[in-house]
């Protein structure tokens, strides 16, 4: 990775008589300089260097390289995507690479916050997002405070709307069991979803239910990797770097079409990315999760349901749950079916342990399998899709 975390020592005090032992920001070996001054002032009087926070900041950092950013060119939505991915999907170089929790999440908005505040009051320029709310916070609240010019900030205080991201992520499950957390969706639910979703999230929601895709991969479409004609997609960015080209029902070919159609010809872009936003540029993590906010608030008025979050892994979920509990059923009645490895490949799984959250009688059975005809193909899909994975890792 571009960011690295080490010690180093910082020489302070009369004629640098005083050395510091702190944990610093390397960029490609060298000290990241800028970052690091903010990093110091964190811990000159600290009695022991910095650790969670530190790491936590090099993980932001590297997922801004990673996009050819810097930190200096994010806007808010950017910042929100990067909370939004760390706390659905996860990322593999954040800790075990698992979703993280909302108590996490929290403490790096906070991280975030002192740094752009400190970038802020160092003059720094900055996107002129950060200083402004997002439309999901104009409902939060901040402390009444008296404000007066030409005084010292206080230790509560921010020059940035940052830290009021926190406010917009709810505890999720593995914080607080919920039980209206929508881990899986029925048959039910899914037609209801995706009838209150605008077309451009009705597909991206599918082809979760569908395929399987983690968010991150459906969203990297491009014109060039979605064959409506053969009915495959095939997903630009994984989490394990494979490549999966997968087949679509005919219902969500039809959609397809009708979104580029009436939605994505109607708008002026220069992206080859296939689901574009209004604005012509990539739906993001952000849009597509407020989307099914607004669409859980409507089905839960529409149905009396109570479903608290509608977590956007669900949708792959359903997909490995329905098709684990396809396959079971297969190998109990003695019909020959696609292999364990099959599986692990259709899901861009890098161990067979991730097998055994759909082996629970309790969870494989709430989930009523969706067109068996549909999965049935699988047997077919998932031996050719573990015959390109092998050819794309050699």
């Amino acid at each position: 990775m571009k960011y690295t975390v080490n010690y180093g020592l910082y020489p302070h005090g009369k004629d640098d008589s005083i050395e510091t032992r702190m944990r610093l920001i390397f960029e490609d070996g060298l000290p990241a300089t800028e970052i690091n001054r903010h990093l110091v002032l964190a811990q000159i009087d600290k009695s022991k260097p910095l650790s969670t926070p530190v790491y936590q900041l090099c993980i932001y950092l590297n997922y801004l390289a990673l996009r050819d950013m810097y930190v200096t060119d994010a806007t808010m939505n950017f910042i929100y995507d990067f909370l939004c991915e760390l706390y659905i999907d996860g990322l593999s170089y954040a800790g075990d690479g698992t979703p993280r929790s909302y108590a996490s999440i929290c403490q790096y908005v906070e991280v975030l916050s002192k740094l752009y505040d400190s970038f802020a009051l160092r003059g720094h320029p900055l996107d002129e997002s950060l200083y402004l709310r997002l439309p999901q916070m104009i409902l939060l609240t901040d402390k009444k405070d008296t404000r007066r010019k030409g005084r010292v900030v206080k230790r509560h205080e921010h020059l940035t709307m940052v830290h009021l991201l926190s406010g917009i992520f709810k505890p999720n499950q593995n914080d607080i069991p919920k039980l209206h957390y929508a881990k899986w969706y029925s048959p039910e639910q899914i037609k209801a979803i995706s009838d209150e979703l605008p077309i451009t999230y009705r597909c991206i929601f599918l082809d979760t239910v569908y395929t399987g895709h983690r968010i991150d991969s459906t969203l990297s479409f491009t014109m060039d990797s979605v064959n409506l004609y053969n009915s495959e997609v095939t997903p630009t960015r994984t989490k394990t770097g494979k490549k999966h080209t997968s087949w679509i029902p005919e219902t969500l070919v039809n959609d397809f079409q009708t979104y580029l159609m009436d939605v994505r010809n109607n708008i002026e872009t220069d992206s080859n990315y296939f689901f574009i936003g209004r604005d012509g540029k990539p739906v993001t993590y952000g849009a597509y999760y407020a989307a099914l906010e607004s669409a859980r608030i409507k089905i839960n008025k529409k149905y009396g349901w109570d479903i608290e979050a509608l977590h956007p892994h669900a949708g792959r979920s359903t997909f490995a749950a329905a098709l684990r509990s396809y396959q079971l059923e297969q190998q109990r009645n003695g019909i020959p079916t696609f292999s364990d490895v099959d599986f692990c490949n259709l899901m861009d799984w890098k161990s067979m342990d991730s097998l055994k959250h759909y082996d629970l009688v309790n969870r494989v059975q709430d989930v009523t399998p969706i067109l068996i005809d549909f999965y049935k193909k699988y047997d077919i899909f998932s031996a050719e899709n573990s015959l390109l994975a092998d050819k794309n890792k050699g």
